[in-house]
């Protein structure tokens, strides 16, 4: 099993590039299971790390059960322990992970286009995103750091599998 994730703060494109390149992957006929975990998880009140990260393997466990060996996880890793938890959801004997940056002026404009302008989590998302963007620069084991603002969704994407041919093809 191999997991690719995919983090940056809100706003950095974890998203796209996870779409692009799942799409990447099946064109090439590469078999692969793709979870944003902001899908998984979308509730309120907010569930914490922990439980976001259950319903993550939970999603992973019906994904393996079709045969799938190879998980893109796109999700907003807060911290050193946060990654352990998600590694152990995975449950992967090998990884790469992927951090996107953008400035922050770039994804706070990034999220204000894309979310409803009464959305009631907005500004906690937006304040969070600074944050984020911060603690990110500091998480151990990152393989791959790219910029999301100079790149785009297909140079990001090549960029992922040419770090891991042998598992990601291109």
């Amino acid at each position: 099993m191999f997991v690719v994730i995919v983090t940056g703060p809100p706003g950095a494109g974890k998203t796209h590039c996870l779409l692009t390149l799942s799409d990447a992957l099946a064109v090439d006929g590469i078999a692969h299971a793709a979870i944003d975990v902001d899908d998984v998880s979308w509730a309120y009140p907010y569930p914490d790390t922990g439980r976001r990260n259950e319903l993550l393997a939970a999603a992973w466990d019906a994904h393996r059960g079709d045969g799938h060996e190879l998980l893109l996880v796109a999700e907003v890793v807060e911290s050193d322990a946060h990654l352990a938890q998600l590694f152990a959801a995975a449950r992967a004997e090998d990884h790469l992970l992927v951090r996107l940056e953008a400035r922050p002026e770039t994804c706070r404009a990034r999220i204000v286009e894309r979310e409803p302008p009464r959305w009631s989590g907005l500004e906690h998302l937006l304040g969070e995103m600074e944050r984020w963007a911060v603690s990110l620069t500091e998480l151990a084991g990152v393989h791959l750091v790219l910029d999301s603002e100079r790149l785009d969704a297909d140079e990001l994407a090549a960029r992922i599998r040419a770090e891991r041919p042998d598992v990601l093809g291109g």
